[in-house]
């Protein structure tokens, strides 16, 4: 059991952890380590098998059993397409949206961002070079994760179509750590500033 909380508690099983917290001359610094391996993954997964047979249970319950067909001459024809788009949305669309807002923010942020693949790990990861607010950090995930992933889930219940929904899933999956990172950055203040340690 205590093997399984130090799993899940986002800690590393070496010298530092993901998230670390400091003061520097400009004040509160939170550096958040993506050398380690992406943990979170399980989470998403174990995450996703709970979420998906409740989605269905409750849609089932409000829509009835034939409305669970994936096919949807409306939105997705066939049911891959729904994995195809769902990946474009996720990672794409998401990283586009951050990047968005952080030019919003700085009109110079296009030099500072880049995406780096951990050859390690094997992960790819969207990142804002220099430092950043915390604050302007959620905006810019809060607002892209709602947009991939949590507001399509919701239509999905509202207009009665299950594709949607599993579109909603599926792209959540995608950002589904980088949604737990901005929840363990609540406890800090949104004008602490944000750095970045990853391996090229």
């Amino acid at each position: 059991m205590k093997a399984f909380k130090k799993y899940f508690s986002g800690q590393s099983s070496g010298k530092g952890t993901l998230i670390s917290y400091g003061r520097g001359p400009e004040g509160e610094e939170v550096m958040i380590d993506f050398t380690e391996p992406k943990r979170i993954n399980l989470k998403a997964i174990v995450a996703f098998i709970i979420i998906l047979p409740v989605t269905m249970w409750l849609f089932s319950a409000i829509y009835g059993t034939d409305s669970l067909n994936v096919t949807s001459e409306n939105y997705f024809t066939k049911g891959k397409y729904v994995i195809f788009f769902s990946v474009l949305c996720g990672i794409l669309l998401n990283w586009l949206i951050q990047a968005v807002v952080y030019i919003i923010v700085n009109p110079r942020s296009y030099r500072k961002l880049s995406v780096i693949y951990n050859k390690r790990y094997h992960t790819i990861r969207f990142f804002y070079k220099g430092d950043v607010r915390i604050i302007h950090f959620r905006i810019a995930n809060i607002l892209a994760h709602c947009v991939c992933g949590y507001i399509p889930l919701l239509l999905g219940f509202i207009i009665g179509d299950i594709s949607i929904c599993y579109f909603g899933l599926l792209s959540i999956m995608f950002f589904f750590d980088e949604t737990s990172i901005v929840w363990r950055l609540r406890h800090y203040s949104g004008q602490a500033l944000c750095r970045y340690k990853a391996d090229r």
